[in-house]
Formats: structure tokens, C-alpha cells, sequence
């Protein structure tokens, strides 16, 4: 077949395709694309295992100059297209749909100051939430709906405002001063305390406040209490040195990590059993919850474990 007769061709099949595309269903266009489709597709294109076959990768740009400048082109129309520019309250930003979508019933989508990045939002019902985090995701890890929580726009808009604008430009401080911590191996559980009294907002800025060391009674004093955004009730935070053992050999739980666990469950059924009292104390607790912090560089099949467990 001839370059025209192949160029030819090639093009009958883009029509015919472009014309199927557009008349077949939503979500028939989204099983069409899926188990691979689309790698396969765009490897049709260029395929970039075949970088090896060529001294640099210069050289295989080079060999491959008008398929990569395809799909660079490709890239270029998808941002400037389908990345819509709003402007909210005398802001202007973008509003861009997510390759990730989790709910048969609403659409995720990306608000941010660029194309294709920023906030996760989700709508469904006719209302818009956004994405925080709901546990912490070690490095590399995969994510997935179950690691967040979607909050109303008022809640989201509250607790962005716990950052303050002088600490936003340093999101990485009390990363930098837990690493520096951790390189020295210090098991000071003090000193842990202390990044999160100053950096309240690690804990994904869903606490209007943070309190140290509140006394529920003269026998329960927790690390902390963090008041809640979105309903001001309180929940308890219960912080233990990174170095403390929780595993041992065979893979159950040490005597300290019980040990710390029991702590927690007494305080938190002191704050569900005598929330009327601790009310009159000023504090209000209503289905709090108790979070347990401690451990280091534990592997994902043991923080399975202690997720599941």
C-alpha cells in the first residue's frame, strides 16, 4: 500500500471513528476507553519502551519527531479546551474534569489557579463537597475513595482559613522538624507534641483549635482535644513516640502498643460516658473520636494490620 493509500485510509478510519464517538452513549464511550484502551491507543501513537532502542532520548525524539509533536498537540488542545476558566468572587480559576471518577451518581472534578490541578471536588445531588484527607498515605502508596472524606463548600472554606496565609508558604516546616527528629532517633514524645500544638493544620486542618493536655478528670489528661469545624465538638488526640515498638516478631501487637491503645479507649469512653459532665466543663463531646499517633517506617502489610485490626 502506498504512502497515499495508507494516508487515505488512515483517515477514512479517523472519520468513521470520530462519527462513532459521537454517537454512542456517555457511558458507553467510558467502557470503550477502559482496561487499557486508551494505553493502547496512544502506544499506537508513540510507545515509550522503545526508548531503549536508541542511544538518548533525544535520539528517539528525533526518529519519532511528528508522533511526538502529535501527541504534545494532542496535550495542548485537552488544556486549552477542556480546562474552564471561572472567576468566583473576583478570582479567576479553572475547573477541570478528573480521570478518576469514584461515584455513579456525581462527577469529580479539579478547582485550582491551573489547568488540570488543584482541589478535588465532587458533584452530586446538585451540590459541590471537596476532598481532605481521611488517613494518612505513606510514600508511593495508591490512593483510592476510601482514603478521603468530602465536606460541604462551608466546611472547606473554614478549615483552609486554620491555615494562615505566613504558614501556607512553609507547608513543609513541621515535615522538615519531624525529619530532623526522626534522624536522630529522638524518642522524646514531647517534643512530638509540640510540632503538632504549633502546626495544628498537619492533622488536615479540620480542627478550628487545638488544646494540650486538657484535664477531663484528674485521672484523664489526653495529649490534646481538637475542636472540630464543622460542628465544634471535640475530638481526642493521643500522640506516642515514633520509636515505640508496636509490632513484634510474629506480627501481634507489643505490650506497649496495647498499652497505649487501652489509654486511648479510656479516654474515649470517659468523654462518651460523661459528656454531660465534661459539658459543663466547657468541653462538648458528641461521637467523638480518638486518634492514636505513633510508629515509624512500619511496611503496608503491617499497617494493614493495624488499620484492619
Amino acid at each position: 500500500m502506498s504512502d497515499t493509500e495508507t494516508i487515505k485510509k488512515g483517515k477514512q478510519l479517523i472519520t468513521e471513528l470520530s462519527n462513532t464517538l459521537r454517537e454512542i452513549s456517555d457511558k458507553e464511550l467510558g467502557e470503550l476507553f477502559k482496561d487499557g484502551a486508551m494505553d493502547l491507543f496512544f502506544k499506537s501513537i508513540l510507545d515509550p519502551s522503545e526508548v531503549s532502542h536508541y542511544p538518548t532520548i533525544a535520539e528517539f525524539f528525533l526518529a519519532k519527531k511528528y508522533r511526538s509533536s502529535l501527541l504534545a498537540g494532542m496535550i495542548n488542545s485537552i488544556t486549552n479546551n477542556y480546562s474552564l476558566k471561572v472567576t468566583k468572587e473576583g478570582k479567576t480559576g479553572f475547573v477541570s474534569p478528573s480521570f478518576v471518577q469514584w461515584f455513579e451518581d456525581g462527577v469529580m472534578l479539579l478547582e485550582g489557579n491551573g489547568p488540570f490541578k488543584g482541589y478535588i471536588a465532587l458533584y452530586r445531588n446538585g451540590t459541590l463537597s471537596y476532598a481532605v484527607a481521611a488517613r494518612d498515605v505513606g510514600p508511593g502508596e495508591q490512593m483510592g475513595r476510601e482514603d478521603f472524606k468530602f465536606i460541604d463548600i462551608e466546611d472547606f472554606r473554614a478549615q483552609l482559613k486554620q491555615m494562615p496565609s505566613e504558614t501556607t508558604a512553609m507547608l513543609d516546616e513541621p515535615v522538615q522538624k519531624l525529619k530532623s527528629l526522626i534522624d536522630i532517633s529522638d524518642n522524646d514524645e514531647a517534643k512530638y507534641q509540640k510540632i503538632l500544638e504549633t502546626y495544628p493544620w498537619v492533622l488536615g486542618a479540620q480542627y478550628r483549635n487545638i488544646q494540650r493536655h486538657p484535664k477531663l478528670d484528674e485521672k484523664n489528661i489526653p495529649d490534646f482535644t481538637g475542636v472540630r469545624v464543622h460542628d465544634g465538638f471535640r475530638d481526642i488526640i493521643e500522640i506516642k513516640p515514633p520509636f515505640m515498638k508496636v509490632f513484634r516478631e510474629d506480627g501481634n501487637f507489643t505490650s506497649d502498643f496495647n498499652d497505649a491503645w487501652n489509654q486511648a479507649e479510656r479516654y474515649l469512653n470517659f468523654a462518651r460516658e460523661e459528656k454531660d459532665y465534661l459539658q459543663r466543663k466547657g468541653m462538648r463531646f458528641d461521637n467523638p473520636k480518638c486518634f492514636l499517633v505513633l510508629g515509624w517506617d512500619i511496611s503496608k502489610s503491617l499497617s494493614e494490620n493495624l488499620i484492619y485490626n
